[in-house]
């Protein structure tokens, strides 16, 4: 990996401008700068494996809305998303069987990106945390053709 070097200095203000937050997966076939049109600036951007919406991203998510002005969540599940093939619970097994330390990651995930979005938008919408659930809204990516599916996946 390269070492990392100095960018150009920052002079916008924190809250971004356009008050959208984006919940997506930490794939990184996904550019998500180009499928949103984002620019520096523009939305608060929060990656996990498999976009779920853990009670981390609650909490950024509520940050983002209390704190930084955000009125929009946007969340982008993708096809061939490894979360589809594991089982959260043995893979948690796993990683405590082999460090000794236990760990909890039951997450909601299922094996198929539409039935996940469902999931989470409900998560997120049920979420008391965050005060805007009012405009909350999903998308599946089509990896393979780079087209943007609604819940439904048309």
């Amino acid at each position: 990996m390269p070492l990392p070097r100095d960018i150009a200095p920052c002079d916008l203000d924190a809250p971004p401008r356009r008050r959208l937050a984006v919940l997506t997966c930490m794939d990184a076939r996904i550019d998500l700068d180009a499928l949103l049109e984002l620019e520096l600036g523009d939305a608060h951007v929060i990656r996990n494996a498999g976009a779920i919406a853990t009670t981390d991203v609650i909490r950024t998510l509520a940050a983002s809305q209390r704190l930084l002005g955000t009125e929009e969540i946007v969340v982008v599940q993708h096809t061939d998303c490894g979360i589809h093939r594991m089982d959260p619970k043995a893979f948690a097994a796993e990683v405590t069987a082999e460090t000794g330390v236990e760990v909890d990651w039951t997450v909601p995930s299922t094996d198929s990106p539409q039935t996940t979005l469902a999931l989470t938008l409900e998560i997120l919408r049920a979420a008391p945390e965050i005060p805007k659930r009012d405009r909350i809204s999903g998308y599946v990516l089509e990896l393979e053709s780079g087209r943007l599916l609604d819940p439904a996946g048309q």
